[in-house]
């Protein structure tokens, strides 16, 4: 019997050995590839006045270009950019990712414990800079204090990439009650409302407008650009 637990301990300090092993290569890897992708970066965007305007001289190259003037047509500025892309920076721009928040408000560029996602997702630098990736989802987040820093943080970082193309932010709704992965998140620090059905039971159109309005307020203020709310209206939409 002795033999027994004798042989288990060994199991056991084996397999702590080699987590603890594990877990410092993931952090020893992710602190490498940090640096690696964050020397690639230029200098910080400067900002510049050309013919009385003032522009942000996103690609670094001292001169206004068609893309960095808002007083142009949105056409020309979007024909502009891409002419100015790589391939592998057009792809980039073709995929929405999940990305991770360090609960501290800082870029998270290795994993964090007590967030479970950050060991299954790259650092922000290896998705914005190593993969040339510029739209991101967000799960379960930090404070909103430290979210908008975060975001900050990310986009200083984006403006430092080739042409500094700005980040787009998305999230699933999360204003509610309930956390559904991929669906719907717990609402947080943002306001809290009934769920869709809890809505359609209310049946008040100046109710939902007044919900949009402000939940479009509390996201903008954190960085975030873009809601993926889906819905399907089974009841009267039956396509």
């Amino acid at each position: 019997m002795k033999r027994v637990f004798k042989l288990l301990a060994y199991i056991l300090l084996s397999l702590i050995t080699l987590a603890l092993i594990g877990i410092a290569y993931i952090f020893i890897s992710a602190e490498s590839k940090s640096k690696v992708n964050l020397a690639k970066l230029g200098e910080e965007v400067q900002t510049h006045i050309y013919d009385n305007h003032f522009f942000r001289d996103l690609n670094k190259n001292s001169r206004l270009d068609a893309y960095e003037d808002s007083r142009q047509p949105m056409e020309s500025r979007v024909s502009d950019l891409l002419s100015q892309m790589t391939l592998a920076e057009k792809a980039g721009t073709m995929f929405i990712d999940v990305i991770n928040v360090n609960h501290d408000g800082e870029l998270a560029e290795t994993p964090e414990f007590g967030n479970l996602y950050s060991f299954g997702l790259p650092g922000n630098s290896a998705q914005v800079v190593g993969k040339n990736m510029n739209h991101f989802n967000l799960l379960q987040t930090p404070s909103t204090r430290e979210l908008a820093r975060w975001q900050n943080s990310l986009q200083k970082m984006a403006e430092r990439t080739r042409l500094g193309i700005p980040i787009t932010i998305a999230t699933d709704p999360r204003n509610h009650f309930t956390n559904n992965p991929l669906a719907s998140l717990f609402a947080g620090d943002f306001s809290l409302w009934p769920e869709p059905l809890g809505f359609a039971a209310i049946g008040d159109s100046v109710l939902m407008e007044k919900f949009g309005n402000i939940t479009r307020q509390e996201y903008r203020a954190v960085g975030i650009h873009l809601a993926l709310h889906p819905m399907a209206d089974l009841a009267t939409e039956l396509r």
